[in-house]
């Protein structure tokens, strides 16, 4: 526990010192649902949904939320790639911390951030909305919703972390980095259901957002929000396997990396 704690003062330490980055956090969600969700929503109209007429706001505002999962992905990939290559990670690993250790403190430290993201888009929406955003009729108690959309939720933040950290440590060129963020970015954000229905996407989007854990995450959220408690708890219960399966490969290549780069 000792070296968890220590850990996590370095990662809370090492986001708090940028003065930039702390604007940048509450900018970020607050812009995608301000500017994007609001501006889009006007334009719009109703968007149906489970046999419901929602605004584009109250629809998109699950898939915003998620999105704030995913974007620990790219947190993990640059945060680690650094580690790695200037000698913090072998520092780490050389002095007896454990594997679980350095990817709990991580995954601990910038899940709170996101989940503070994740409130925010919430919060920002039911104000604008002028309720809390559910469905007004619907089977299960909304404590049971919450707590579905709540696992698939953290689920979610385990994938992305574990994905961007085993990425990070393997990737240390930043054009390398920077290169493969460009190409896989936009389209695991837009062959999902964050932003839109894919059900009535091309074939070729629907296969895309099926191999895709962003649209599962989305889906949980906006089913356990505004429809079939059921197939929330589904996307969900998947969204549990994806992600022990992201941490269980994650720990593995952890303990398996070289302390020493043979490159060098």
């Amino acid at each position: 526990m000792g070296s968890v704690r220590a850990l996590i003062t370095r990662e809370i330490s090492r986001l708090t010192r940028s003065r930039a980055w702390l604007v940048m956090t509450i900018v970020q969600p607050a812009a995608y649902v301000g500017l994007f969700a609001v501006g889009l929503s006007g334009q719009l109209g109703l968007v149906m949904f489970e046999g419901q007429a929602l605004s584009y706001l109250m629809f998109v505002l699950p898939g915003l939320m998620a999105l704030q999962t995913y974007q620990l992905f790219h947190v993990f990939v640059s945060l680690t790639s650094l580690d790695r290559r200037v000698g913090v990670f072998s520092l780490v690993m050389l002095a007896g911390t454990r594997p679980g250790a350095y990817v709990a403190s991580g995954v601990l430290v910038n899940g709170a951030v996101a989940g503070l993201q994740a409130l925010l888009v919430l919060g920002l929406g039911m104000a604008l909305i002028g309720h809390i955003p559910a469905a007004v009729e619907f089977s299960g108690s909304l404590a049971l919703r919450a707590g579905v959309a709540l696992v698939a939720w953290v689920a979610s933040v385990v994938f992305w972390s574990s994905a961007g950290l085993m990425l990070g440590l393997k990737i240390q060129q930043e054009e390398k980095r920077d290169v493969l963020w460009g190409l896989f970015n936009l389209p695991l954000m837009f062959s999902s259901s964050a932003f839109y229905d894919v059900g009535k996407a091309p074939a070729f989007i629907r296969i895309l957002s099926y191999a895709n854990p962003l649209t599962y995450c989305s889906d949980a959220l906006r089913f356990s929000m505004y429809g079939d408690l059921q197939a929330a708890m589904m996307r969900a219960g998947l969204l549990v396997v994806l992600g022990a399966v992201s941490l269980g490969l994650c720990l593995w290549v952890v303990r398996r990396l070289p302390l020493v780069d043979p490159r060098r």
